[in-house]
């Protein structure tokens, strides 16, 4: 009798630490769990400062927005390349890269998206009237929702976008565009009529700031083109110097790109809006 307590002793004192070891594992893991959860909160935190807008007339994508409490005006971006097909945290172009740089200079600022999700858009569709009434429709919900003054924004190919928006709407819905490393000149791949100078030699009754490097390397978008235009057509010209060109040259880390003279440019935009 004596032999079968002690055999039931070991046996409880086994099991039970067995099951403390267990419990205190499980305790871990969960601990475990816990700390991953909120490391992913955390790092979805990073775009709680974005809001994302959707709306059906514009895109099957969201809207991401940029939103300041001080905004005085709402500003739409319209990067280059094949525009917007992905998220804006993919896009090496400055409208995307900075994104954050030009909210914080005290603008609403908006990133257009392509139509479809994971699809290009072509330099003729940047002139369709069907890519101007989604433009059209993003104002008009932007103007129910703040009211503000809406600036158009694009670089290099994104001018095509605000320059063909800003000629079929007007002053009655654009406040100004902006031209950032525009095409100013033709190519075997991009015709005469998508450049500046035919698509704004006539007087637009939209105010025209024209951004551009001394030093654009890129074979369709030389500086002199920008530089004649804004003589000839009495546009606001600012030129820039400096920076990096780590790149290629028709690339967003070039001069082209404006790489690491984004804050410079930005400064530039909100001191001819002030103007406006």
């Amino acid at each position: 009798m004596k032999i079968m307590k002690i055999f039931f002793l070991i046996l409880f004192i086994f099991f039970s630490t067995d099951l403390h070891l267990e419990a205190k594992q499980s305790g871990k893991n969960k601990n475990k769990g816990n700390s991953e959860n909120s490391k992913d909160v955390q790092n979805n935190k990073s775009d709680s400062d974005s809001i994302k807008i959707k709306i059906d007339s514009v895109s099957e994508k969201p809207i991401f927005g940029f939103e300041s409490p001080n905004a005085k005006f709402n500003v739409i971006g319209f990067v280059g390349g094949g525009g917007l097909k992905g998220g804006v945290g993919k896009s090496g172009n400055p409208l995307a890269r900075d994104r954050k740089k030009i909210r914080d200079a005290g603008f609403n600022y908006y990133i257009f998206p392509n139509p479809k999700a994971k699809e290009s858009i072509s330099l003729f569709y940047r002139k369709d009237q069907d890519h101007v009434q989604k433009i059209s429709n993003l104002i008009d919900y932007l103007n129910k929702k703040n009211n503000l003054p809406v600036i158009l924004l694009g670089h290099s190919r994104g001018s095509v976008s605000v320059a063909a928006a800003a000629n079929k709407l007007g002053v009655q819905k654009i406040k100004g565009i902006v031209i950032m490393g525009s095409l100013t000149a033709s190519s075997k791949a991009i015709t005469y009529t998508f450049t500046m100078k035919a698509m704004l030699e006539k007087k637009i009754d939209v105010p025209v700031l024209v951004v551009h490097h001394e030093k654009d390397r890129c074979d369709v978008t030389p500086y002199i083109g920008a530089k004649d235009l804004a003589e000839k057509m009495n546009f606001k010209l600012i030129a820039i110097t400096g920076g990096g060109n780590t790149g290629d040259a028709c690339g967003p880390l070039h001069h082209h790109g404006f790489e690491e003279t984004m804050p410079e440019v930005i400064q530039a935009i909100k001191k001819w809006s002030e103007g406006l």
